[in-house]
C-alpha cells in the first residue's frame, strides 16, 4: 500500500466514525489514549502564560537565552502547577498551558497559582531572570470544558493539544495584559472568588485597610463587550 492510499484509508476511517473520548480530571487517564481518533474530555481552570516579547528577545538577546528564558519558565509554572494540582502543556514557542483539572474547586488553586507565577518570575528569581533582559509576561485565566487530543505517540502530558473556549478566552484576556498587572481572570473566575483572593490589607497613609486587588476592565471579544479583572497582587511560594 502506498502512503496515499494508507492516508486515504486512515482518514475515510476517521471520517466515518464518532469522535471518541475519555471523560476525567485525571491526567494520567491520558496514558490510555493513542494518538489516533480519541481524546480526553476535562473541566478545568486554565492559565494561559505568555512571553509577551519573543521577537525582541531573539533580537536583542539571541536564540540561545531566548530558549533559556522558555525553559526557565516552563520550570516555574511546572513547579508551581504541581503544588497545587495542575500541569503544564508547551503550547507553543512562546506560551504554555497550565491547567488545573476540575470544576469550580480548581479557580482557587489556578489564580493562587498565576499570582505565585507572578512573584517568582518578577521577584523571587528576578536575578535569575536577569540575564533575559527585557523578557515582558502576562497570563490570562478562563474555566470550561476543553478536549484533548494526542500528537505524539508517546505518553507524554505535554504532548496533547487541547481545544476548547476557556482556551480562546484565556488567551484574549492574556492579550489584555501587561507590567505590573501580570495577571487577568474572567468575569466568571472574579465572581467564584473568595474575599481571600479578592481583598488584601494595605497600609493607607498609615491606616491599615482592606482593599479590593482587582481591576475591572472593559474589552471586546468576539465583538462583543466583555468584563475582565486585572491585578499585581502576588502570593508568595510558600503560602497555604
Amino acid at each position: 500500500m502506498s502512503w496515499q492510499e494508507s492516508l486515504t484509508e486512515k482518514l475515510t476511517t476517521y471520517a466515518g466514525e464518532e469522535f471518541e473520548y475519555i471523560e476525567t480530571t485525571n491526567i494520567n487517564e491520558a496514558s490510555k489514549l493513542n494518538h489516533t481518533h480519541k481524546g480526553i474530555y476535562m473541566e478545568a481552570t486554565i492559565i494561559y502564560f505568555e512571553i509577551k516579547n519573543l521577537s525582541y528577545l531573539l533580537k536583542e538577546n539571541g536564540r540561545r537565552k531566548t530558549a533559556q528564558s522558555y525553559t526557565m519558565c516552563k520550570d516555574v509554572l511546572a513547579a508551581i502547577a504541581e503544588q497545587n494540582g495542575g500541569f503544564v502543556n508547551c503550547f507553543s514557542s512562546y506560551g504554555f498551558l497550565v491547567v488545573f483539572p476540575g470544576k469550580e474547586e480548581s479557580i482557587k488553586r489556578a489564580v493562587k497559582s498565576a499570582m505565585q507565577i507572578s512573584q517568582a518570575i518578577s521577584e523571587t528569581f528576578k536575578k535569575q531572570f536577569a540575564i533575559n533582559e527585557g523578557m515582558e509576561f502576562a497570563m490570562g485565566l478562563d474555566q470550561g470544558h476543553i478536549m484533548g487530543t494526542k500528537n505524539m505517540s508517546d505518553n507524554g502530558d505535554e504532548h496533547i493539544t487541547w481545544f476548547g473556549t476557556s482556551i480562546l478566552k484565556a488567551m484574549r484576556i492574556c492579550k489584555e495584559c501587561a507590567r505590573p498587572f501580570y495577571v487577568g481572570i474572567s468575569s466568571l473566575i472574579y465572581h467564584s472568588l473568595g474575599e481571600d483572593l479578592r481583598m488584601t490589607s494595605r497600609r493607607i497613609l498609615g491606616i491599615k485597610k482592606t482593599v479590593e486587588i482587582w481591576t475591572k476592565v472593559t474589552y471586546q471579544y468576539e465583538n462583543v463587550k466583555k468584563h475582565l479583572y486585572q491585578t499585581n497582587h502576588k502570593i508568595p511560594l510558600d503560602a497555604e
